[in-house]
């Protein structure tokens, strides 16, 4: 007789808890608690950029269309057959590691317009592919959710192997966080452009989220310069041995949400060019550095003990403890993420507040 007020109480407590943890777990499926951890995730890589950053190799530069080089090109881009074909011939004569061309290629001929045209840039790709591994982005259409066609003859020289899908994914808020080697198409699948270079320069490659921590700022040359140099010596210091990436750089045009722009020709900011970011993700997948997401188990286990938060007495307590327990699983996160593992903290952050919350209310409540 004497047990049953204190069992009933155990029992209240532990469904108490299991109902919290429950609620946390349940708003772990939300967007709102996407949201939050993709905000909670950039502020880490915030963090692990600014006081842990990772060292990586320095192999990889940027051969950049700037707002200077395009109007140094008398000809649209869609006519860029002759300065894009030189600028390929100039940078495999310094005999990079390999070439990525982040541009599109025109999917007809133009030669009715002006005789060889098509020529000097077969003459380009020729002499890309001939120096290593070679591979030109496919642009995707919005609206057919195809690929921009090819030119035959630029096909059949590049041939499929050579071939990549140039498009990243965006998560609910637009940012985009995470690459893939190979993306699903109605034939099974397709490799991405960074998954392609990857495959031709490793035998291990890894996918997932990029790793914004890893590696400094990357170098960039202006397509001009490349054009308008006459030093050669010049272009083989910046080129030999060196993953040589061909692509829009200008400050308005063709870029994308990031948590970290490594654009090391420009002051930071949340965006960055596209090919700067696929920069980042070549150098993820070459050193298989790219974080995954925790086990959902690990979310539950997180949930549950926020939830014993609710078992305390004072709720003047439980705030500091509450306060307490919301730092560790921050200072948590930041080291899962340098370990390779993305935790998800919103559920538990939430189910921290959801207990100091029923605390504070049922004290008021006993007050009155």
């Amino acid at each position: 007789m004497d047990e049953s007020p204190g069992g009933g109480r155990d029992a209240m407590s532990g469904i108490l808890v299991a109902a919290l943890a429950l609620a946390g777990l349940a708003f772990s499926f939300t967007p709102v608690a996407e949201r939050i951890d993709a905000s909670l995730l950039d502020l880490h890589w915030s963090l692990l950029r600014k006081f842990d950053h990772r060292p990586a190799p320095d192999d990889i530069i940027i051969v950049g269309v700037d707002d200077a080089s395009i109007r140094a090109i008398p000809e649209p881009p869609g006519l860029w057959h002759e300065p894009l074909g030189r600028a390929l011939v100039r940078i495999a004569s310094a005999r990079p590691r390999a070439i990525g061309l982040d541009v599109e290629i025109p999917g007809r001929s133009f030669d009715s317009l002006i005789p060889g045209l098509d020529r000097t840039l077969l003459v380009g790709l020729a002499a890309a592919r001939q120096n290593g591994p070679f591979v030109v982005a496919l642009t995707i259409d919005a609206r057919t959710r195809a690929a921009n066609p090819v030119h035959a003859p630029f096909l059949a020289l590049l041939g499929e192997q050579r071939l990549g899908i140039g498009m990243f994914s965006r998560e609910v808020d637009g940012v985009t966080r995470r690459f893939s080697l190979d993306l699903p198409t109605e034939d099974g699948g397709f490799p991405t452009f960074d998954g392609r270079l990857c495959r031709a320069l490793s035998k291990r490659c890894g996918e997932g989220y990029i790793n914004f921590a890893l590696g400094a700022g990357f170098r960039y040359v202006p397509l001009k310069q490349v054009l308008e140099t006459q030093d050669t010596q010049l272009l083989g210091k910046l080129f030999r041995d060196r993953i040589v990436l061909i692509g829009e750089a200008q400050r308005f045009s063709n870029r994308i949400a990031v948590p970290v722009n490594l654009a090391g020709w420009e002051p930071g900011g949340n965006d960055s060019p596209e090919v700067v970011v696929h920069a980042q993700s070549l150098r993820t997948a070459l050193l298989d550095a790219a974080p995954q997401d925790a086990a959902r188990p690990a979310i539950l286990v997180l949930v549950t003990l926020a939830a014993l938060l609710a078992l305390m007495r004072n709720w003047r307590l439980a705030l500091v403890t509450a306060g307490l327990g919301a730092a560790v699983l921050m200072v948590a996160g930041v080291a899962a993420l340098r370990g390779g593992v993305v935790l998800h903290l919103s559920s538990a952050l939430l189910t921290l507040a959801f207990a100091w919350g029923w605390l504070a209310i049922d004290a008021w409540r006993r007050k009155r």
